[in-house]
């Protein structure tokens, strides 16, 4: 059965893109069942909506992080999803949120994408982080969420390497490059085997 997906996004939407490519080119078996986005007229919502995607508004500006968690439960609790994806969503999610969403192993059924080689560099600047801290080689992480930020199991992992001449930007660009390769191979990987799989397979590692 192709995974159900609810993509939570803050921005311009290019690893939701990567998402959508790969289900339109049959490489991914999955479905996406809703966009939710903390702000409005953004990128990833156009990029939803040419995909024929159900696309939901969900302001976070000028409302209790409560408040705006309860909505967006509310309305991901309209739909049938076997997990949540951020896509470069900008929300650290709480406990209250992540409670909605627990698996019977006890794990939260949320999928993050942060663009370092995890533990290194947590946070939101972190291709930024890298890059002045003068690495030879960074990564992309795709891991569960927990209740700590940019923390809890790992699901993959690929590092990429610093080049002489890069900046940040050429640097960053490489990054997103392996971030939408990356992101939906996992994805693929759960539709295929698992998430329990995937997991014992680190552990093993």
């Amino acid at each position: 059965m192709p995974l159900k997906l609810a993509v939570l996004v803050s921005g311009r939407g290019s690893n939701l893109e990567a998402i959508l490519k790969a289900i339109r080119n049959g490489a991914l078996d999955a479905t996406v069942e809703v966009v939710i986005s903390n702000k409005p007229e953004v990128k990833a919502l156009d990029i939803a909506r040419e995909h024929g995607i159900k696309t939901v508004t969900i302001e976070s500006a000028g409302v209790t992080r409560k408040e705006h968690e309860e909505r967006v439960v509310a309305e991901l609790q309209t739909h049938v999803i076997d997990f949540i994806v951020l896509a470069g969503y900008m929300r650290v999610l709480s406990p209250y949120f992540l409670g909605h969403f627990k698996d019977s192993a006890g794990l939260f059924k949320i999928i993050n994408i942060h663009p370092s080689f995890l533990p290194a560099f947590p946070g939101k600047d972190a291709y930024a982080d890298a890059f002045t801290a003068g690495v030879q080689e960074s990564g992309i992480t795709i891991h569960l969420v927990d209740e700590e930020v940019d923390h809890g199991p790992i699901l993959a992992q690929r590092k990429f390497p610093r080049q002489a001449n890069d900046t940040l930007e050429s640097f960053k660009s490489r990054g997103l490059a392996l971030e939408h390769v990356l992101f939906p191979e996992v994805l693929q990987r759960i539709a295929s085997v698992g998430l329990a799989s995937i997991l014992g397979e680190q552990v093993r590692s």
